[in-house]
């Protein structure tokens, strides 16, 4: 009987004779689609050390922000400003008026920047596409005010271009790019 199965398929049940001690079969195993395992894709290091810098860059945004609402307020009481004027601070009258709403006006740009910040440093560390475009174009824009702040500043202001140029040349290396590509 054993000789008119074909290899492969799976022998029929035979019930356990008395005299032989049972012994389990295994399943046959079915023959399935075979995936293969997906790749882990590896973060680069410069990657998240520029998503680092952007959560570190979104908490100062996010502070500076807080002051800027704490000033709106405190601007905004008259007890204030009668002390300045006490100490001999003349300050001018479209000052007192418009300053409580500047700040609040640059309160709420800071905290922009700072949620932009955040969200940035996200699409960093996912390898998001339009994180690398973002990057890129914040770092031009940062070597367009270096530029500026290099003409005013003098040499101290070296710093102010070299880094976005570092950061631009990383983001350009394919390396990088490759993360990005999804």
């Amino acid at each position: 009987m054993a000789s008119d199965q074909q290899p492969g398929q799976p022998q029929p049940y035979q019930p356990p004779r008395y005299d032989q001690q049972y012994q389990p079969q295994p399943y046959p195993q079915q023959p399935g689609p075979y995936y293969p395992m997906p790749q882990q894709r590896q973060r680069p290091i410069g990657v998240t050390i520029l998503a680092i810098l952007e959560v570190l860059g979104g908490i100062l945004l996010l502070f500076g922000s807080l002051g800027m609402f704490a000033l709106a307020a405190l601007l905004n009481t008259a007890d204030f400003m009668e002390q300045l004027n006490e100490m001999g601070q003349q300050i001018p009258q479209f000052l007192i008026d418009s300053g409580p709403m500047l700040f609040l006006i640059l309160g709420v740009v800071l905290l922009v920047f700072a949620i932009v910040a955040f969200i940035l440093a996200w699409g960093f560390l996912k390898g998001k596409k339009w994180a690398w475009w973002l990057g890129v174009i914040f770092s031009v824009l940062q070597i367009i005010s270096g530029a500026f702040s290099l003409l005013t500043s003098g040499v101290s202001g070296i710093l102010s271009i070299a880094i976005p140029i570092l950061i631009l040349v990383y983001l350009m290396m394919a390396s990088t790019k490759a993360w990005f590509n999804q």
